[in-house]
């Protein structure tokens, strides 16, 4: 990456290289006010998201979007005027903790409409309707606003085991984000963290 960034990103993630994708991070759970049975068994929490580098570069970013909206807004348009990836993911751990930090996301998002930009998130109680042509947005199961999710609309569910997804019918969303990226309406993702999963956990995302 750039040594010139302001803020933290990503372009290490094995799963998002395969699309060359950059992705902006927020500390998994403190950011997701919204985040129900999958805090749990949040893969954010487990391996490499627990190493000491990892867990203060996300808590840079979080801090900066908390502390003066204005200048993270000026810190987002430095860095993706000099990112020379074109996909950008919000987030790979994390989640949008209020509407004035989804606003500024929108307002950003729409200055670079040669970027595509797409996110996983479970704050569905924000609001959604102004978003960029080209920002797509993926419903994620498992929050504590399920009820709020449009089934016909992308949305990501987690499964215990491949053959759950496969019966269900689910694109794989474990191989790449390529799912996510073009806006399809059911995504996958078997779980695969290093936390193993409680009986009531397996009935939970069978």
């Amino acid at each position: 990456m750039n040594k010139n960034l302001i803020l933290k990103w990503s372009s290490d993630n094995i799963k998002l290289k395969k699309t060359g994708t950059v992705s902006f991070n927020l500390p998994a759970i403190a950011s997701c006010p919204q985040a129900g049975a999958c805090a749990a068994v949040c893969y954010a929490t487990q391996g490499s998201y627990t190493m000491w580098s990892v867990k203060v570069a996300r808590q840079y970013n979080f801090d900066r979007a908390k502390s003066c909206r204005r200048q993270f807004e000026k810190d987002l348009f430095h860095d993706l005027l000099l990112i020379k990836q074109t996909s950008i993911r919000l987030h790979d751990s994390g989640d949008f903790f209020d509407q004035a930090y989804l606003n500024t996301w929108c307002w950003v998002i729409k200055h670079f409409p040669a970027k595509q930009f797409y996110c996983y998130t479970k704050s569905l109680h924000l609001d959604w309707t102004d978003l960029p042509d080209n920002f797509t947005m993926v419903q994620s199961v498992g929050g504590k606003l399920d009820h709020l999710i449009d089934l016909a609309k992308p949305h990501s569910r987690i499964f215990a085991t491949e053959e759950g997804r496969l019966q269900a019918g689910y694109q794989d969303g474990n191989k790449d984000d390529s799912a996510a990226q073009q806006g399809l309406i059911k995504i996958g993702l078997v779980y695969h963290g290093r936390k193993n999963l409680t009986d009531n956990q397996k009935v939970r995302f069978a």
